[in-house]
This record gives structure tokens, sequence and C-alpha cells, in this order.
């Protein structure tokens, strides 16, 4: 299997803070750094197992936080997007039904980059499932400000993470500026 990278600003990157992502044309790797996000990580998976986007399970180890999916036919948008490659037609619609969906089973992905969606046989899916979270779920600050990138897009009450006010403050700020008119319309008649 080879790195994963995603490409920020025309330059590859690490693919996360949290995990060391490995591919090839089959599957795609996941080895977290930690075992919080990698339970995380796993628990989106279980949650979004039904979802025709979740990606599909191979395996699971967690003596080593690591988990594989199937990756067959399958490319990242971030590579498609720095490498001008063709989208499928109805991404940005696939998008946004993808979120709505999840808004619709009370769940917020709190991480809506393009590195976090791929494209496998002309259908997007999601990936970094870790920042899938029911809007109720509980989170402290505590666990997750050492990793945060960004401190003004993540909100807390009493150092819990108020996942609602970080997902708008997600939609506005990081989603308007890659998905273009079909999602922007979308988020700005919701917020």
């Amino acid at each position: 299997m080879i790195p994963y990278y995603k490409y920020v600003g025309g330059d590859p990157c690490s693919s996360s803070p949290l995990y060391d992502g490995y591919y090839n044309d089959r599957q795609f790797k996941m080895v977290y750094k930690d075992k919080f996000w990698f339970d995380l990580e796993v628990r989106g998976f279980e949650i979004l197992k039904e979802k025709s986007y979740a990606p599909k399970l191979l395996s699971v180890d967690i003596d080593n936080n690591t988990l594989v999916f199937d990756w067959t036919n399958s490319k990242n948008i971030n590579h498609i997007i720095n490498f001008n490659e063709d989208l499928p037609i109805n991404w940005q619609e696939q998008i946004k039904n993808i979120i709505i969906d999840l808004e619709m089973s009370s769940l917020y992905k709190i991480n809506l980059y393009p590195w976090t969606f791929y494209v496998k046989d002309s259908n997007i899916h999601v990936m970094d499932l870790y920042a899938c979270l029911p809007v109720d779920d509980v989170v402290y600050k505590k666990d997750i400000y050492h990793i945060l990138n960004d401190k003004d897009r993540f909100k807390f009450n009493n150092n819990i993470l108020d996942i609602q006010a970080t997902y708008q403050h997600t939609l506005k700020h990081i989603v308007e500026p890659w998905l273009g008119k079909i999602i922007n319309d979308y988020i700005y008649r919701n917020m």
C-alpha cells in the first residue's frame, strides 16, 4: 500500500493529524494514532453502515487502531480536484443529498472538506467518519483541543463541543469555497 496524502494549495500534506492513510486499488487503510479517534471512527462506521454512501468496512484491528475499507474503483475528491480530473456530473447534488440525509438522521459531519469524500463507481461516499457526530453527543474539549487546527471553528459550552454550532460554522466557512452554488443555496436556506 502507498501512503495517502491530501493536497492543500497543490502541495501534498499528511492525510490527517489523527491517522495515517494507505491505499491501493482495492483497499484504504486508516491507522489511528490514538484510541479515542479510532473508537469514534469505528462508531461512525456502525452508525452509517446501512447508508449507500458509507464505505464498506473490510476489517477492524482494535489492537492496532486500524481499519480497512473497500477502495475498488475509488478516488478521493481532493485528488480529483487537485489534478483537474472529471467528477460525476451530479457530484454536488450527491454531496448535498448526503448532507441532508445525515441531518435527517440527526448527524452532523463537522469536517466537510473535499478530502473527506470520495467517488466510487460515479457515486459519492464519505470517509473520516469520526466526524459524523450525533447532535446530542458529548465530546469534551480536553479530548480534542490538542488537534484543532482552527480553534475559532469549534464552539464549546462548559468544555463540551457544541456540535450544532460547530457544524453551522463549518457549513458557512468551509463548505462554501469548494462546493459551489448547489450546496451554497442549500446552506443559506438552512442557516
